[in-house]
């Protein structure tokens, strides 16, 4: 009788450990693939603002190319037809996913990231709709835009820098 409460102890405990080195695998392995799909989320957001960013100065340098004397921007180059299409294609689809990550970013990014994107579609908005309604000058609109650009790739740099070291 001995005998068999020792194997009962035995297979129970025996029991307990599998199932508990078996849940604290399982929880490691969804904490890892959850901060995989985050990493690839905060990449992809980062590399559209960074598509717009580039955009959005070569046609403030080109502006100032053509206003100015060409001596001025040796190292300026104007793009052809076809680099310029690629530049725009690149550009609208960073504004496609930075508008999806703005709305259902809670889902795979952090609120804080969520809310500079929120706040930055908000304020490209307000900038479009002051230029069209409003009567604010292009140039400057384009200015706001880009700077207000320039800030949400520094922030999401900052932020996603910190979120991925502490996960």
């Amino acid at each position: 009788m001995n005998y068999f409460y020792q194997l009962i102890v035995t297979l129970t405990s025996g029991a307990f450990v599998v199932w508990l080195t078996t849940a604290l695998a399982l929880r490691r392995f969804y904490s890892e693939k959850w901060w995989e799909k985050r990493a690839s989320a905060l990449i992809e957001i980062t590399d559209a603002v960074y598509q717009l960013k580039i955009y959005q100065e070569y046609h403030d340098d080109l502006k100032d190319f053509r206003r100015c004397e060409p001596e001025e921007y040796p190292n300026f180059i104007e793009l052809d037809e076809k680099q310029l299409r690629e530049m725009s294609e690149a550009s609208f689809k960073a504004r496609k996913t930075i508008d999806k990550f703005s709305q259902i970013g809670p889902l795979l990014i952090t609120e804080k990231v969520s809310k500079l994107l929120r706040d930055y579609v908000k304020a490209e908005a307000a900038a479009d709709h002051d230029v069209h309604y409003q009567g604010w000058d292009t140039d400057e609109a384009e200015q706001h835009i880009l700077d207000l650009t320039r800030k949400l790739l520094m922030d999401l740099v900052a932020v996603s820098g910190k979120e991925l070291k502490s996960a």
